[in-house]
């Protein structure tokens, strides 16, 4: 009885990491991605000013 109490909390608890770890990954991308295309569009508009 207590070995099935204590796999549920566990099974949640790798759940739980997975989507923490989806959400980490999707954040870095969506960030990191956002920050670099900006990067690249004021160094097009420098190398259309020079």
């Amino acid at each position: 009885m207590e070995a099935v109490k204590n796999n549920k909390p566990n099974k949640e608890l790798v759940e739980n990491e997975n989507s923490l770890k989806g959400t980490l990954f999707s954040t870095i991308v969506f960030v990191g991605g956002g920050i670099l295309i900006f990067i690249i569009v004021l160094f097009v508009f420098y190398m259309m000013r020079v």
